[in-house]
């Protein structure tokens, strides 16, 4: 536990969408959290004005504790990493200096490669990985939008089980969000990967939104096409994919969160850096270590790189 409290205390790395919509609901439950930003003046702004969460036509106000000070990390027992997969490299080397040897870091990120990272700071005793399918959409800075409700999985890259796994678990359940505890944490990352392969870039370059996506057919054929080529990777990976009809699968997915913009499409919307190269780039830089041919990840890897740099 933390050394001020006797409640666990959680430290959420990064102000986006998802960040901003989980320090607002686990404030909102009661649980002692904090917003850590790398932008001292967006910090500031943040820990002045509090942070704003929409859901339909509700919106409800709380305070949550933002910093630009990771000293502040040293009372900590969780963090929950929500920065871009390109950042998790800076984010995790500043985990490994301020955090308490004893406190767990979950990721939550798009692509691959974010675990073995963290990883390589932190150790393998103390990092855990996840996927969610929250959707959220931030507005402004400190102001976000609720799109849709999805599964959170969580589990420790070597599937042994962690006694601080549980109480975490628990304090996403309070916080409202529907989580299951895996003891293959590969195939769930992978299983998210192939589906961010498909709708994000698709969607990025489209512009369209998950449920128009979906109720497109030549788009609902190429994701499908992408998701396919990507879980044959997967496979001659070694990863242990369940039997899975990917046309299905991403029909509910974005059904499921049909208004949402997806996070490259809102990152191409943005003029920001986008995190391809952790989901089709990867999928194609293992593709090539097989000798697997992956015309369709590599023609989106590239039409994205051509489209933001």
């Amino acid at each position: 536990m933390g050394a001020s409290s006797t409640k666990p205390t959680v430290a959420i790395i990064g102000p986006g969408a998802l960040g901003t919509l989980f320090a607002a609901r686990f404030a909102q439950a009661g649980i002692a959290t904090m917003l850590l930003d790398h932008r001292p003046a967006r910090a500031q702004q943040l820990n002045e004005s509090g942070l704003s969460l929409r859901k339909g036509t509700a919106e409800t106000h709380v305070h949550v504790p933002v910093s630009a000070d990771p000293t502040k990390l040293a009372d900590i027992d969780y963090v929950l990493l929500l920065v871009k997969s390109y950042q998790t490299e800076d984010a995790s080397a500043t985990l490994a200096e301020y955090l308490p040897k004893n406190a767990a870091v979950l990721t939550l990120q798009n692509g691959l490669g974010n675990v073995e990272s963290m990883q390589a700071h932190l150790g393998p005793q103390r990092v855990w990985g996840g996927t969610t399918a929250q959707g959220a959409l931030l507005e402004a800075p400190g102001i976000v939008t609720d799109t849709g409700e999805g599964p959170t999985v969580i589990g420790r890259p070597d599937g042994i089980k962690d006694a601080r796994t549980e109480p975490f678990a628990t304090l996403l359940l309070q916080a409202g969000f529907s989580v299951a505890i895996t003891d293959d944490l590969s195939a769930a990352l992978w299983s998210k990967v192939i589906l961010n392969a498909a709708i994000n870039p698709v969607g990025a370059l489209t512009r369209l939104r998950n449920g128009e996506l979906a109720a497109t057919d030549y788009t609902l054929k190429l994701m499908t096409a992408t998701a396919r080529e990507a879980a044959k990777i997967a496979l001659k990976h070694g990863v242990k994919l369940p039997e899975t009809d990917w046309r299905t699968r991403l029909l509910t997915v974005c059904q499921a969160t049909a208004n949402n913009q997806n996070s490259m499409l809102q990152d191409v919307l943005n003029c920001r850096q986008t995190e391809i190269d952790a989901i089709n780039a990867a999928i194609v830089r293992i593709a090539d270590q097989h000798q697997i041919p992956a015309p369709i990840n590599r023609s989106l890897w590239y039409l994205i790189k051509g489209l933001t740099g």
